[in-house]
C-alpha cells in the first residue's frame, strides 16, 4: 500500500510520535508513507492547490489525513476522490474535539474514530463508513528492559487536573511516586495553568462544547473543580514525591519496564471531579505494556476489554482500591508476580494492539 499523508508535521513529539509509532511499523510491513506537509506552504489555500497538482503526477493507493477543516478543504477532498484515490480521515481527538472535522468528515470514504462516544455525531453529519479503533503501539520501537526493579509508581508527563489529584492521593498515603516532567523541575511549583488570551476564540469554543453531552461534562467539571476543589491544580510536594526531568524515548521504555507500576490516568481533563468521569484512551495505554511495564488505571469496560484484569493490568474502582492495590504491587515480596504480569501484558500488546492490526481493518475496508 502506497499512502500519501496530508499532515502538519513539526519536530515536536506531539507530531513525531506518528513516525515512531505508525510510519515505522507500517514501513516494516512493506507499506510506504509519503508526507505532504501543508506548513511548507505560505497558506492553507496554496497547500491545498499544490496537493491536487501533485497527486495528478504521482500514483498512490490511499489518501490519509488527520488535520482539521481549516487546513484541508472539502473541495480538495472531492478533487482527490475524482482522481480515484480512496480517502481516510483519522480523528485522534474526536472524544473532546469532534467539531474540528465536522465540515469535512462526510466527504471521506472512511472515518476512523479513536473514541466511540461521538460516533452518533459523525453519523448525524453524514459519515457513512465509520470505524472505531483505539490507539496502539509499535512492537519494534517499544521494547522491554526487564531486570532491575524499582519499587515505585512512575508517571511520565505533565501533571494537571485529574493527574494531580491521583498523584496527591498516592503520595499522601506514603506511596513513592516518581514524576518525570521538566515543568516540575524548572519551576518546582507543581502548578500548570493554561491561559487563552483569544477571548473570541474561547467564546466560540465554549459554545461548541455546550452543544454535546461530553463537552458539557468537561465544562461542568472545570467549573466544579475551580469553585469547590481547593488547590486542585497544585501538586503536593512531600517526601513521597520525586520530581525528575522529562525522559528520552529510550529512557521512557526503561522506566516503564523497571518500575513496579506505571500510572495511566484516563479521566479526561477535570471530569475526575464528577460522579461519572469521562475516560479517554491515550498512547500511554499501549506504550506501557508494549515497553514491558505494568499499568495501573481506573476501571473502565473498554480498558478491561483490551487487557485482562489482575493478569495483564491493574485496575481500581475507588481511591481506596487504588491505594491498597498500589501498596500490594509495590511490595518487594510481590516482584515475581509483577514480573509475570508485565510479560503477559507485553504478549497481549504484541498480539492485539499493534498499529498494523489496526490498519489491516482499514485496508480490508478499502
Amino acid at each position: 500500500m502506497k499512502i500519501i499523508y496530508f499532515f502538519e508535521e513539526t519536530n515536536s513529539y506531539m507530531h513525531q510520535w506518528q513516525r515512531v509509532h505508525i510510519f515505522d511499523e507500517l514501513e516494516r510491513s512493506g507499506h510506504q508513507i509519503e508526507v505532504f506537509n501543508p506548513i511548507m506552504y505560505s497558506s492553507p489555500e496554496e497547500a491545498n492547490e499544490k496537493l491536487c497538482d501533485y497527486l495528478k503526477t504521482k500514483t498512490f493507493d490511499l489518501f490519509m489525513t488527520c488535520v482539521n477543516s481549516e487546513i484541508i478543504f472539502k473541495e480538495t477532498i472531492q478533487e482527490v476522490k475524482k482522481i480515484g484515490l480512496p480517502t481516510l480521515l483519522i480523528c485522534f481527538d474526536n472524544l473532546h474535539a469532534p467539531f474540528m472535522h465536522k465540515a469535512i468528515a462526510s466527504s471521506f470514504d472512511i472515518v476512523w474514530l479513536t473514541s466511540k462516544e461521538t460516533i452518533g455525531m459523525f453519523e448525524k453529519w453524514g459519515c457513512k463508513n465509520i470505524v472505531f479503533q483505539t490507539y496502539a503501539a509499535n512492537p519494534f520501537n517499544f521494547k522491554p528492559y526487564w531486570g532491575e526493579v524499582d519499587n515505585s509508581i512512575n508517571f511520565i508527563g505533565s501533571p494537571y487536573g485529574g493527574r494531580v489529584n491521583k498523584l496527591n492521593k498516592l503520595t499522601q498515603s506514603n506511596i513513592l511516586c516518581k514524576v518525570y516532567s521538566n515543568s516540575l523541575v524548572e519551576n518546582n511549583k507543581g502548578k500548570v495553568e493554561v491561559i487563552d488570551k483569544d477571548y473570541l476564540k474561547l467564546f466560540n469554543k465554549t459554545l461548541e462544547i455546550l452543544t454535546f453531552n461530553i463537552g458539557r461534562k468537561v465544562l461542568y467539571g472545570a467549573v466544579k473543580n475551580k469553585l469547590f476543589s481547593a488547590n486542585a491544580s497544585t501538586l503536593e510536594h512531600n517526601n513521597y514525591l520525586e520530581c525528575l526531568p522529562s525522559v528520552s524515548f529510550l529512557d521512557m521504555q526503561k522506566t516503564y519496564s523497571t518500575s513496579s507500576l506505571s500510572l495511566n490516568i484516563t479521566e479526561l481533563r477535570n471530569t475526575y471531579v464528577l460522579n461519572t468521569p469521562i475516560h479517554k484512551m491515550h498512547l500511554r495505554t499501549f506504550e506501557i505494556p508494549m515497553s514491558g511495564g505494568l499499568e495501573i488505571a481506573s476501571y473502565t469496560e473498554e480498558l478491561a476489554s483490551y487487557f485482562k484484569e489482575d493478569k495483564e493490568i491493574v485496575l481500581y474502582k475507588s481511591n481506596e482500591e487504588l491505594i491498597s492495590k498500589a501498596k500490594f504491587y509495590l511490595d518487594p515480596k510481590n516482584d515475581s508476580l509483577t514480573s509475570k504480569m508485565k510479560k503477559s501484558a507485553r504478549k497481549r500488546a504484541e498480539s492485539n494492539h499493534t498499529w498494523m492490526n489496526r490498519f489491516k481493518i482499514i485496508f480490508n475496508k478499502i
